[in-house]
């Protein structure tokens, strides 16, 4: 049952004491607190409606926010907030907590946003810094996941401590950008901007959202409701850059409009640049300002962006999205000497937290999900996936009125749940990218909305429950399919009346680029209270590509989404059924074709993928220039991003790459403890192996064993470690074995392995009982006291595989060469007849002339274990039968992930061997 207005009043105020005292409690003290207020001020409840408000929160309190995490370049960041968080009054950040509580979130959600916001605003960067800096950042969070309530939450905080210019660029179209002013006037501004004039200057207002809670708050505008950023606007005669309050900007995704805005400012600033700390807002950050031109000719979007950004001394961008693989794939290293560094997020990657009832893609499309369905045929056979403009649209597929039966079913269910109580309720329906064919679908409707309104009126809203007609009797046997719960003749009796209210204030709304205008105009002249109960009213959006991307349709229940988009970012933004369904979870319902939802079901896979590597690196303590990125390919047609916006990733072909390559391990542990460990783990490995053979002696005299099974070398790799920020050779989170390890198996020929034990011609080391070795002098080894580099990252010299070889190979390669040259690195590699691994002990001087700081200690009785792995090349032809068999995955990888690459394959490629030093 939902609660009366006192009791959710009562729920409010306990919430807000919650909040404050910033404590958990427990169902006894909580109960206690209850009693205590409704006996001061909330008498007139009963001790149950009292019990009933108790019950609610006690199961919101269930709710968390599930994983979060962040990477950060750490030469780049420093912690700030708390030396400076006595000294800021945290007005907007108070206000805004009482405004959720006000709209009935969760304590623990709130305090947790709260944790949230702290940490990306110290991202940010300190506004009262004086040096010049700019920031790049990411904020990563999921399809409808309630992005905006957080960047709204963060843009609050850091205007309490000091950030000036805010600006967000909300949307591609009209549409979003009003959308998202709106939400900024309530939550952000503290007053209705629609009813301000051509005139932005600041005029007595009435209080919403945030200042109903702290009428001190005030900011001075740019942008209305009404009106985008305009030279009118900028003539009107606003002294903001002297005025002590915040100056907020809300503007579409547009270049012109972008670049007007940095005109602005330059001619404010009189050419220079502002001494103010601004910060920039980027929402849907993956749409539109990527670069997709070439690095000397950037897309428009981008470079207006980059131009804004240069305004001002202290900038700080925060881009944000739910797929931001168009993000991960700008070029790193790109910048431009006029516009300054690209938008790669160089700083940081935040992974935001979603709440534990959050509904995503991995609610929806991990299994067999009973909202998903794809009995669509019959509208494929109508209006195909591909069509015209101008297509014939002379009827609805019967699957489309069924869809909307259950619309108008599943409003009346939520009705009968809240006594009568109206929460927005609404329906999608995208069928077609073509404006024409949308309209064509929306007339349709509203002639069927007008049939199933007759019949609920003739048959349904007098107390008759059982309807007469065939078409009544249709609408019935959805009701029995879709929401019957086994005791369909009980509930219809209690739905059914409720269906009159739902037909007498149903709406259909056509959304688009052509109705854009229209729809704007009719709402200017409507008041706040109309607005309201519009709002309100349960609609049905048909649409395209505008209604499918950003756009937040308020209790979304159910989907009709006839599409099949190629890319996997338009997908998943186009699923607007994602985000919280608080009390009708069970009444969404989705129609799309199977191939669509095999694509969502893929992107659930690749999205996680993804996350899973964000949260390696973090685990590696790696930044995002440090640590590449991927994203699986699709085997079909269905590309993670469109090409242009690709255009400096590369296609990699999983293990493919690693067959004629070497890998060393050059990032090294340099605690003790694991240092002893990978003696131990050689010790096993060659003691195993001088128990079944002697080995052999290469060419340059390394103990060689020839033919070792495969299982020999994945049991050595469960005990070797290299330090975790080793790309390869590093530990992910929760795992035994090294990232290498799963391509050891896959490896062409790889049943029978090469182990060789290289033979340095330094000191002695005994290795195991019987076998010993010279060690590899490295007093290029250096330390920051948890991880030991290798010099030049190069373990192996330029002689050490072509020694590694027998000495018959040996002479067959340096004929092969020629008489006047020396086989390079990548001809031994061409060369090797089956997988190999190379042992080495390295060891340093105790007078070597590194610093007493950096310098490794590593004597023969303690060497350092390091090892490579080199792989026989393959042919196209063989390379041809490992894709076809489906034996090789491809990804897509960003120019981090590909330099980190280049560094482990170019290394050596043309150095010629010779001796060793």
């Amino acid at each position: 049952m939902a609660l009366s207005d006192r009791q959710f009043s009562l729920k409010r105020s306990i919430k807000q004491q919650l909040i404050e005292g910033n404590a958990k409690v427990d169902f006894v003290e909580l109960t206690d607190a209850a009693n205590q207020l409704s006996s001061i001020f909330f008498k007139d409840l009963t001790q149950s409606e009292v019990a009933e408000v108790v019950a609610e929160i006690t199961q919101e309190e269930e709710i968390v926010l599930t994983g979060g995490g962040t990477v950060y370049d750490p030469k780049t960041f420093k912690k700030w907030l708390d030396g400076r968080r006595a000294e800021v009054s945290h007005a907007r950040s108070n206000a805004y907590e009482q405004l959720l509580v006000s709209r009935d979130w969760a304590k623990s959600v709130i305090q947790d946003l709260a944790a949230q916001t702290d940490e990306v605003v110290e991202l940010l960067g300190d506004p009262s810094d004086p040096g010049d800096w700019a920031r790049r950042g990411l904020l990563l969070g999921e399809v409808q996941s309630g992005k905006t309530a957080t960047y709204i939450g963060i843009l609050n905080k850091a205007i309490d401590y000091g950030y000036r210019l805010i600006i967000v660029i909300g949307g591609h179209t009209n549409d979003l950008r009003r959308q998202t002013q709106v939400r900024m006037d309530s939550d952000l501004i503290g007053y209705d901007t629609s009813r301000i004039g051509e005139n932005i200057a600041t005029t007595a207002l009435d209080p919403i959202g945030v200042a109903e809670f702290d009428r001190s708050i005030r900011a001075n505008v740019l942008t209305t409701v009404d009106g985008d950023f305009s030279k009118g606007k900028s003539r009107a005669g606003l002294n903001w850059i002297q005025d002590t309050l915040p100056t907020v900007l809300v503007i579409k995704k547009n270049a012109t409009v972008i670049q007007n805005v940095t005109n602005y400012i330059r001619q404010q600033t009189n050419g220079g640049r502002l001494e103010m700390p601004l910060v920039l807002i980027d929402d849907e950050a993956d749409w539109g300002t990527p670069n997709t031109g070439s690095d000397t000719d950037p897309t428009r979007v981008n470079a207006a962006v980059r131009r804004l950004l240069d305004t001002s001394r202290r900038s700080s961008y925060l881009g944000i999205t739910a797929t931001p693989f168009a993000n991960i794939f700008i070029d790193h290293a790109a910048e431009n000497e006029s516009l300054g560094q690209d938008l790669f997020p160089a700083d940081y990657i935040r992974v935001m937290s979603s709440p534990s009832n959050y509904r995503g893609i991995g609610r929806y499309f991990s299994g067999d999900h009973p909202a998903i369905k794809t009995d669509v045929d019959d509208c494929l056979d109508l209006l195909p996936i591909k069509h015209k403009k101008d297509h014939p649209l002379d009827d609805l597929p019967g699957s489309l009125e069924d869809a909307v039966m259950a619309f108008y079913l599943g409003t009346a269910l939520r009705l009968l749940r809240a006594d009568g109580k109206v929460e927005p309720a609404s329906m999608l329906v995208n069928v077609s990218r073509f404006n024409d064919v949308q309209a064509k679908a929306h007339d349709l409707l509203e002639l069927f909305t007008m049939s199933l309104n007759g019949l609920v009126t003739a048959e349904l809203a007098r107390g008759a429950h059982e309807p007469a007609s065939a078409f009544g009797h249709r609408l019935r046997r959805v009701w029995e399919l879709e929401f019957g719960d086994g005791k369909p003749d009980e509930q219809w009796a209690e739905v059914a009346p409720w269906l009159s209210v739902v037909a007498a204030s149903l709406r259909i709304e056509l959304v688009n680029s052509i109705t854009a205008s229209e729809r704007m105009k009719r709402r200017k002249t409507l008041t706040r209270e109309q607005r309201r109960f519009e709002d309100a009213r349960p609609t049905i959006y048909v649409g395209g590509d505008v209604l499918a991307r950003g756009l937040t349709l308020d209790g979304l229940q159910v989907s009709y989404f006839v599409r099949e988009p190629r890319t996997m970012d338009t997908l998943m933004q186009m699923g607007r059924w994602f985000g919280y369904r608080p009390g009708y979870e069970d009444l969404v319902r989705v129609w799309m074709p199977e191939p669509t939802k095999a694509d969502f079901v893929w992107s659930a896979e690749v999205t996680q993928e993804l996350r899973d590597l964000l949260v390696q690196m973090r685990a590696k303590e790696l930044t995002p220039r440090d640590f590449g990125l991927r994203v699986r390919a699709h085997p079909g047609g269905f590309e993670v991003v469109a090409a242009n916006k690709r255009r400096s990733a590369e296609l990699t072909s999983g293990d493919i790459l690693i067959h004629g390559n070497k890998f060393e391990s050059y990032y090294l542990d340099a605690s003790p403890e694991v240092r002893t460990q990978n003696i131990s783990a050689a010790r096993e490995l060659f003691g195993s192996l001088i128990a079944s053979s002697p080995g052999e002696l290469s060419a340059a005299e390394y103990r060689a064993w020839r033919n070792v099974p495969l299982q020999v070398v994945e049991e050595f790799f469960t005990r070797f470690r290299a330090d975790r920020r080793d790309p390869f050779f590093g530990f992910a989170p929760g795992q035994t074995v090294p990232q290498i390890a799963p391509y050891l198996a896959e490896a062409e020929r790889a049943e029978a392995w090469d182990v060789v034990l290289v033979n340095g011609g330094a000191d002695i080391v005994t290795i195991a009982p019987g076998l010993s070795a010279r060690s590899s002098l490295r007093n290029s080894l250096s330390t920051d006291g948890r991880t030991i580099e290798v010099g030049n990252r190069r373990v192996a010299t330029a002689t050490n595989l072509a020694g590694a070889l027998t000495a018959e190979a040996r002479r067959e390669l340096l004929e092969l060469s020629g008489p006047d040259s020396q086989p390079s690195e990548r001809r031994v590699l061409e060369q090797l007849a089956q997988p190999m691994l190379l042992v080495y002990a390295l060891t340093t001087e105790a007078d070597n002339d590194k610093g007493a700081a950096q310098k490794v200690v590593a004597p023969a009785s303690d060497p350092v274990i390091a090892v490579v792995l080199a792989f026989p090349a393959i042919g196209v032809e063989e390379a041809a039968v490992r894709i076809g068999a489906r034996r090789v995955q491809k990804f897509w990888v960003n120019t981090v992930w590909w330099n980190n690459m280049k560094g482990y394959l170019d290394d050596g490629d043309d150095l010629e061997i010779g001796d060793e030093e």
